[in-house]
């Protein structure tokens, strides 16, 4: 098993490098945050039980290119041979537990309703209007005091 470790802000080349590598399992840390080295058993452990042909790459948080995205630390990626990836973040209890959650793809959320949806719950008349039309129509209304302000 061979692991690649970068540290240091010199290494973002080399670690973006090893990054493009497939199948890569990947974990990005912090020296001295609490939270890496709570995790480290746990990340001991998974690096063993996977196969011999996935490599495996330790990136320090000065040496983590800026597209990664990663916002917190631990953060760990599993990216396989297609280009999908999948990530977890947040100190784990045991190896295999951060197996399974790389293993199972996560749902892709919403992030947010829809205008149409907004616009649905409110009077019908406003239902096909845009959003900017919506506003200059309701602000319309508060100037003559036909409708109370919005706390």
């Amino acid at each position: 098993m061979s692991v690649q470790t970068f540290v240091g802000g010199a290494k973002k080349q080399d670690a973006k490098k090893a990054l493009a590598q497939r199948p890569v399992l990947v974990l990005f840390y912090m020296i001295g945050c609490p939270h890496c080295e709570a995790n480290k058993p746990a990340w001991d452990d998974a690096k063993k039980k996977v196969s011999s042909d996935v490599k495996i790459v330790e990136v320090d948080a000065d040496a983590t290119p800026d597209d990664e995205g990663v916002s917190g630390f631990p953060t760990m990626k599993y990216k396989d041979a297609s280009g999908k990836e999948t990530e977890i973040s947040g100190q784990k209890s045991s190896g295999d537990e951060i197996v399974e959650e790389l293993k199972a793809p996560k749902k892709a959320s919403r992030g947010g309703r829809s205008l149409r949806r907004t616009h649905r719950r409110g009077n019908r008349k406003l239902r096909h209007r845009t959003l900017r039309n919506y506003i200059t129509f309701r602000q319309k209304l508060v100037r003559p005091g036909v409708l109370p302000k919005k706390r």
